[in-house]
């Protein structure tokens, strides 16, 4: 050193220590926070609150539904007007069905149906293109995925399932099948 400063006293000597020491700091702060110490508490305390609104919630809730009496759920069971349908080759068999809660303004009416193919020549397809429902009078493709081939001379069963509004008034399964359309009423009755 030619005037006798030391590096560390003159203007690059300063930048460069203050460089090193934001950058150990820096370092420090990436290090403490990948190992958790900053987001912890603050996940914690937003998990915390986020927990006491819902159980203020559900505390709220609870209290308004136990104010007055409750009402108990009525069930019902699908009953259709006949059970088995025969176009041409095929036959149709309702087997059974079953109305379950899927949300609190709707249902779904599963219907199980056994097919037949008597068909001396081709497979037929037994899907849910070949079902409708009629609700009110609109008729509604179903919700379930049967897809289904079927061979000639065989039989299979399986279920077709509806979305089915709970004001829903008039029922009506429509079979459609070699251009035909049969419509088979259903009534609901309490279980």
């Amino acid at each position: 050193m030619p005037d006798g400063k030391n590096f560390w006293t003159t203007v690059p000597g300063i930048i460069t220590g203050l460089a090193a020491i934001v950058t150990a700091i820096t370092g420090l702060i990436v290090a403490l926070n990948g190992a958790g110490l900053f987001s912890k508490s603050a996940t914690a305390n937003k998990a915390t609150t986020e927990t006491k609104q819902e159980v203020k919630k559900d505390v709220d809730s609870l209290a308004g539904k136990q104010a007055g009496p409750q009402k108990p759920v009525e069930k019902f069971k699908p009953v259709f007007a006949m059970t088995t349908v025969k176009i041409e080759d095929h036959e149709y068999k309702i087997l059974g069905s079953s109305l379950e809660a899927i949300t609190p303004e709707s249902n779904a009416l599963k219907i199980e149906i056994k097919y037949k193919n008597n068909s001396n020549y081709s497979p037929a397809t037994f899907w849910n293109e070949g079902f409708r429902l009629a609700i009110d009078g609109s008729l509604t493709a179903p919700s379930g995925d049967l897809s289904e081939l079927v061979e000639r001379h065989a039989e299979l069963a399986g279920t077709v399932t509806f979305e089915v509004p709970n004001n829903a008034k008039d029922l009506a399964l429509h079979i459609l099948d070699v251009g035909k359309d049969i419509s088979i009423p259903i009534e609901l009755v309490p279980d």
